[in-house]
This record gives C-alpha cells, sequence and structure tokens, in this order.
C-alpha cells in the first residue's frame, strides 16, 4: 500500500504532464498536526481547481488534453497525436 507522501507525489507527476509544470507539495501545521496539501499552479497562466479537476486558462500554451485517436497527451491545438495522423 503507498504511504499517503508516494501518492501525493503520484498526482504532482500527472500534473506536471498535464503541463501544471510548477505544481507542489505543501506542508503546514495546524492544531491537528502537519496538513499536506497539493498546490495546482502553471509558470504560463492561472491555474484553477473546481471540484477537484484542475484546469488552465484559456489559451495557455502549456495546457495538454488527449489525442482523439489514442488518448496520448498532446499540446493545444493538435487534435491528434504523431502516432494517429
Amino acid at each position: 500500500m503507498k504511504t499517503v507522501q508516494e501518492k501525493l507525489h503520484f498526482w504532482i507527476d500527472g500534473l506536471v504532464l498535464r503541463g501544471f509544470d510548477t505544481s507542489s507539495i505543501v506542508s503546514s501545521a495546524t492544531w491537528r498536526g502537519q496538513l499536506e496539501y497539493i498546490r495546482v499552479s502553471c509558470s504560463q497562466c492561472e491555474a484553477l481547481v473546481i471540484n477537484g479537476v484542475a484546469y488552465h486558462e484559456t489559451g495557455c500554451p502549456n495546457e495538454k488534453h488527449e489525442c482523439n485517436g489514442c488518448n496520448e497527451l498532446v499540446s493545444r491545438g493538435r487534435k491528434y497525436c504523431e502516432d494517429c495522423i
């Protein structure tokens, strides 16, 4: 079973693949103890999270989406990856 740290790093890796290149794990002390959470951010836009889903601003050059053919991540403005063209 994965530890909380391993799960957080797994989520960070996924965010970086989707273009949220400056996302990080933040630790803060609370009255209940140490709290760790993920800060979602992008170097090219003001990224935001709505209901647990991370979004780039419209037109962000770091934005990635899934290829219409095979679901591989491709850059904004492209419908298909190199293998599906």
